[in-house]
């Protein structure tokens, strides 16, 4: 069983500071994540529409479906300027019976253009739901642009989403030709209640995401409340344009009325060697028609393969720290694998991570923290049943490395912040990186600055080996990570030890072409019998960009696509139990 983090069990709350775009999550209030498909029916000619791509964003406010939904839909205005903006009350008994449009944009008074207010407005005049339209150009957004919404807003008790401006003109040349306009709110059959993340980091560098496997499952409630027949729950691995690189299926050929929330595996592993890019996991649900019917149900999780980047996180949507506040400082932590890298010697130079304060007696430019980097020893269980939490500085850690963080006049709240780390050995920046080892990057806000809140992503709960990602550290660490997807911005990059040949192979090991090179570079390889053979390519700097282990070569050719990279000068570098051998080459754009 999974030791939850305070933070998690109440013990310690979560504190709400700043709320960004949620991507993905799993809470139950308001609409987010609910699975519906929005029908826009015009004139008895219907188009289905669904969350995302050019559909509609959800809210974490407003009401759950519980039933269908379908009713007229029309512009709401407001009582002074008759303005779909309704940033005025809506005339009472307007909208009764009717799904309500309202436009997104801002209102003299600032608070009655929040997304809560237009829909309090739409509510109060009877609608049954409220569809926010982006109906307005909005350079920096395409058509097919959806958001989610944010509350709180404890006073709308009806569903409220927001529509791309696709939809939103479909919606609106409908009304303006004439014709009868309906919409439809419909429920899935088979709603995915919550799905597992497979992958250990929302970001792993390219090197290390090979040696991840992922399984899948997923709770599921037949919402339809009567026996479904040949439901087929399935997930997926996409690019960010939609191919499939992946896909795995579950066949229940019976599914009854009372399943609610419960959890299926399914079949089938995938080692995921993935080139350098972003990926989404899809699940999704449908069964047999009902009524003639089918409506179905998909959950959309992101992941990205970086050059050289651990992050549990995509981008922060919260900030959180203990309440009450521990009288010494607090602590939290990402735990990291290095698993890639056998024959060659890296390091940790920089780390990253991100804070606040909505205390005016210490602000954000105040703050200070420290932060670490411990090594798991190796002695310690693989379900680290005997890890020693009382300490900070547990004796199941080593530490490695320390850096200092104090923040500049210019710091801002939530602005990603980069650190370099000092090796307790050689008291110089850079921390050599063990193949094979777990690693937990940790920031400590001492009792001058806990009144800090960390950056959090809640978009998806990453775990790594055990079930273990985010830890914390209050009255001891908490090992369990955070139910419900929470998890530390705490970043560490990968970077090699040294750029030079200590111990130097022969030139004639290694040819590198073209040079310069502009999307793929080669590497020919010329070894005396069949060799293991460590293959990275860097920056000048060291920065990683790419590092495989390839076993019993001898005379061969590996191909690296880099189109990522801009003009300029980068390293090739091979190594072998004998030495390295590092060339420069030359991408020319």
């Amino acid at each position: 069983m999974k030791n939850k983090s305070p933070l998690s069990c109440g013990l310690i709350l979560i504190a709400l500071i700043q709320l960004l775009f949620i991507q993905n999550g799993f809470s139950q209030s308001g609409t987010k994540n609910s699975g519906l498909t929005l029908r826009v029916t015009i004139d008895g000619v219907s188009t289905d529409f669904g969350e995302y791509e050019c559909g509609y964003g959800t809210a974490n406010f407003g009401a759950s479906l519980t039933d269908d939904i379908c009713a007229p839909a029309q512009w709401a205005r407001d009582i002074n300027g008759q303005d779909s903006l309704v940033c005025d009350s809506i005339p009472a008994g307007q909208l009764t019976g009717k799904i309500a449009l309202v436009r997104r944009g801002g209102c003299p008074v600032a608070a009655a253009g929040n997304f809560t207010a237009k829909a309090e407005n739409a509510q109060k005049a009877g609608a049954m739901a409220v569809l926010i339209a982006n109906h307005a150009l909005t350079p920096s957004e395409n058509d097919c642009f959806s958001r989610p919404l944010a509350g709180p807003a404890p006073n709308v008790t009806i569903p409220v989403l927001f529509l791309s401006r696709t939809v939103a003109n479909f919606i609106n040349a409908g009304i303006n030709s004439g014709q009868t306009v309906e919409i439809c709110l419909f429920r899935p059959h088979v709603y995915v209640e919550s799905t597992f993340y497979p992958v250990q980091n929302v970001q792993t560098p390219v090197s290390q995401i090979a040696t991840d496997t992922f399984g899948f499952s997923a709770n599921v409630t037949n919402v339809r409340g009567t026996e479904l027949t040949n439901v087929r729950l399935k997930a997926a691995v996409q690019s960010a344009a939609g191919t499939e690189v992946f896909s795995t299926v579950l066949n229940i050929p019976s599914l009854s009325g009372e399943v609610a929330d419960s959890s299926f595996d399914l079949p089938d592993l995938f080692v995921p060697e993935l080139p350098i890019g972003n990926y989404r996991i899809v699940y999704s649900s449908e069964s047999d028609p009902v009524a003639g019917e089918v409506f179905k149900d998909n959950r959309r999780l992101l992941f990205n393969v970086t050059q050289n980047l651990f992050a549990k996180d995509d981008g922060i949507t919260i900030g959180s720290q203990p309440s009450p506040l521990p009288p010494n400082g607090w602590g939290v932590g990402n735990l990291y694998v290095m698993a890639t890298g056998a024959l060659d010697d890296y390091q940790v130079k920089t780390v990253a991570f991100s804070n606040n304060s909505a205390t005016p007696s210490w602000p954000v430019t105040k703050i200070t923290a420290d932060l670490f980097l411990f090594r798991v020893n190796d002695d310690v269980a693989a379900d680290y049943a005997n890890f020693e939490r009382e300490d900070f500085l547990s004796p199941s850690f080593t530490l490695e490395g320390t850096g200092a963080y104090v923040a500049a006049p210019t710091a801002t709240a939530y602005q990603l912040q980069q650190v370099d780390l000092i090796s307790l050995e050689t008291a110089e920046v850079g921390i050599p990186l063990d193949n094979g080892a777990h690693y937990v990057v940790a920031a400590f806000y001492p009792d001058s600055s806990k009144v800090a809140f960390n950056g959090f992503d809640e978009d998806v709960e990453v775990s790594g080996p055990q079930g273990i990602g985010t830890v914390t550290y209050s009255d001891q660490w908490y090992l369990g990570g955070f139910e419900g997807g929470a998890s530390a911005q705490l970043r560490m990059f990968i970077d090699l030890l040294v750029t030079t040949d200590e111990k130097p192979l022969p030139d004639s090991y290694m040819n590198v072409f073209p040079n310069p090179a502009k999307d793929v570079v080669n590497l020919g390889l010329k070894l005396e019998k069949p060799t293991d053979v460590t293959v990275t390519i860097a920056d000048l700097t060291g920065r990683t960009i790419q590092i495989q282990d390839r076993y019993g070569l001898t005379n061969e050719t590996l191909t690296y696509a880099l189109p990522q990279l801009a003009s300029g000068t980068y390293l090739a570098r091979i190594a072998t139990k004998e030495g390295t051998l590092t060339k420069k080459f030359i991408v020319q754009k």
